[in-house]
């Protein structure tokens, strides 16, 4: 899977991107990461872009998500129906790390 981080944009970029269930699960996942977000899917690409008010988002909050996409990567990369489970379960990792960084945010 491809990620490109740019202030006020975010991409994620992957062949797998064209399951939806998959899809679905990783754009809950950036709605959550940038509610201001237009985001949008490019079929033909297999590509989500997320564009965002830059101070919106707090890039260390970003950075503290890279160990969980590293687990989601190989299981990406050799990517099989069969390990569409296991997928979505680190999609869904990433998913509660975002929620645990937000609840964090709103302790400070």
């Amino acid at each position: 899977m491809q990620y490109n981080y740019f202030p006020g944009r975010l991409r994620f970029r992957d062949p797998v991107l064209r399951d939806g269930d998959i899809r679905e699960a990783a754009l809950d996942v950036v709605k959550q990461i940038c509610p201001q977000a237009e985001i949008t899917y490019k079929e033909s690409t297999a590509s989500i872009l997320a564009v965002y008010p830059e101070e919106s988002v707090d890039v260390e909050n970003l950075k503290k998500l890279v160990p969980y996409l590293l687990k989601i990567e190989p299981k990406v990369r050799f990517y099989t129906p069969k390990k569409k489970g296991d997928v979505l379960a680190g999609i869904e990792d990433v998913k509660k790390a975002v929620l645990r960084n937000a609840e964090h945010g709103k302790e400070k």
